[in-house]
């Protein structure tokens, strides 16, 4: 695919068939062969053609509509039968812990796993969250999926065409095809109760900010985001790489805020730095053969996608799915002796738990006699290497594709918003890239690099020398995340989240370094 011309005057987005009375971002589709205006009527047709008809509109909001109403209301109709809810009872849980004065997380040191893996800081939100009741509590957090599904569509679409509220009538499909291509993980993250399109919504408001010129909100805005669930922190290096100093700053100083003050309301000071250095411990620190922070052989299911795990599952002689492996083994166990701490229905009793650590079974205690029922368990790997060699590999991987956004990236005499929605769209598809859990849902992130993507391929002209290649591309990005319904297990397995965002990866990077 070919790379953006070197940008003619000061208006963002000129460059081919740019004209005074353009819009910044859209190529001119109003004009005949030989480059000149074509009719008025023409040019009429082709905005029809271009925006989309208000009955198609229309249907568009009322589709997106039913879907949040549906996805909302199953998580609701669970939470009012008082079934297990997935992760919505242990957030509850949580919140209503944290203001007993528990603590909750078990020091690394005792074996015993995190029943919640997030900052110190998600707990004291959610300690405020619980003041509300069970039920409440559950609405709001559904409320949240949809407020965010919302911004991050808004905000994607924004940001692709240039930041101009007249052009947020684009082309139906950027608004969407993105999300409806990967509509059963928007759907995954209702019914767990997982925060991953709030933070995706947080990211792209941070970089709206800096689109803006304001680099101390953005910093605020990704260190919110970090508070909520650590990975978003890798934006962190975007700032310094791109020496947004003040973004950088405010980043950390936010950050600190809110792991140790925003607890100091359930927390002692001396408490929230014992939380803040025990979950770190056992989260940032901990990576061995039998997988990474607190989730064992878990980690290197084929639900997660991050490039350490596809590398792992793939290089290294390890079950594909350990995760049901262990949860079958440890069923058993229940069933001939309880455990304490989790209820008949396998979901956790938190306060039980907290309030006799010692009578918690050690992870490797609750696993022992798996061994045999993990060698025999299903595989992909298509090589043998030891933990060591896979680390590097992995770590070399992860450095090649910095190295290559890095490289890619214009000087800053040469952004415009055009470069910077491909840039951000980069630094979006990293961060959930190299984060050690990504498990599908987290690639809800790819809302806003398919609405970028789309928005170019929509935007390039009709017979162009590379359109072949370019449909081609975004075809198969649009595509392969489909294989899961025909073979879920082995689509997953091998990457068809991680494989689309390293071809967004590739072709948005050939696109952002304009030609000198």
């Amino acid at each position: 695919m070919p790379g953006n011309e070197e940008p003619r005057g000061p208006a963002p987005y000129a460059g081919r068939n740019s004209d005074p009375g353009a819009r910044p971002g859209l190529i001119r589709r109003d004009r005949g062969p030989d480059g000149e205006l074509a009719s008025r009527g023409e040019r009429a047709r082709a905005e029809v053609s271009w925006s989309g008809s208000p009955r198609l509109w229309r249907g568009l909001v009322t589709l997106f509509l039913v879907l949040m109403v549906v996805f909302s209301v199953i998580p609701l109709t669970i939470d009012l039968l008082g079934e297990p809810n997935k992760d919505y009872n242990l957030w509850y849980q949580v919140g209503v812990v944290i203001r007993q004065g528990m603590n909750i997380y078990p020091d690394p040191a005792t074996g015993r796993l995190f029943p919640f893996m997030y900052p110190p800081s998600a707990a004291a939100v959610l300690g405020f969250l619980s003041i509300l009741g069970k039920h409440a509590t559950t609405l709001v957090l559904v409320l949240a999926h949809s407020a965010a599904w919302i911004g991050a569509i808004a905000l994607s679409v924004w940001l692709a065409t240039g930041g101009k509220v007249r052009d947020m009538r684009q082309h139906p499909l950027l608004v969407a095809a993105p999300s409806l291509c990967i509509i059963a993980l928007i759907h995954n993250t209702y019914l767990l109760g997982q925060p991953n399109l709030t933070l995706l919504t947080l990211l792209l408001a941070a970089f709206a900010c800096l689109r803006l010129g304001r680099e101390a909100p953005a910093g605020v805005l990704v260190a919110t985001a970090a508070a909520i669930k650590a990975f978003p922190i890798l934006a962190l290096g975007y700032f310094v790489c791109r020496r947004m100093w003040r973004a950088a700053l405010a980043t950390v100083a936010a950050l600190l805020v809110w792991l140790l003050v925003v607890p100091l309301p359930f927390r002692t000071p001396a408490q929230a730095m014992a939380d803040l250095a025990v979950w770190s411990r056992g989260m940032v620190f901990t990576y061995n053969a039998h997988g990474i922070a607190q989730r064992p052989y878990r980690s290197f299911s084929y639900k997660n996608q991050s490039i350490m795990a596809l590398a792992h599952r793939l290089l290294r002689d390890v079950p594909a799915d350990g995760e049901t492996v262990l949860s079958q083994h440890i069923t058993k166990r229940r069933q001939r002796q309880p455990v304490r701490g989790m209820l008949a229905d396998g979901s956790i009793d938190l306060a039980a738990m907290l309030t006799a650590p010692t009578e918690t079974p050690r992870w490797d205690d609750q696993y022992e006699g798996v061994e045999a029922a993990l060698k025999q368990a299903w595989r992909v790997n298509v090589a043998a290497l030891n933990f060591r060699t896979v680390t590097a590999i992995t770590l070399a991987a992860m450095l090649a594709l910095s190295l290559f956004v890095v490289a890619v990236l214009p000087a800053r005499r040469l952004r415009t918003a055009h470069t910077d929605a491909l840039e951000f769209a980069l630094i979006t598809l990293l961060i959930v890239m190299f984060s050690p859990l990504s498990f599908n849902y987290a690639f809800v992130w790819l809302i806003y690099p398919l609405t970028v993507a789309l928005n170019l391929v929509l935007n390039e002209p009709a017979h162009g020398p590379w359109r072949t290649l370019e449909i081609a591309w975004i075809a198969s990005i649009f595509l392969i995340p489909g294989l899961a319904i025909v073979m879920p297990l082995y689509a997953q397995a091998y990457g068809n989240l991680f494989v689309p965002a390293l071809l967004l990866v590739i072709g948005l990077g050939v696109r952002v370094r304009p030609r000198r």
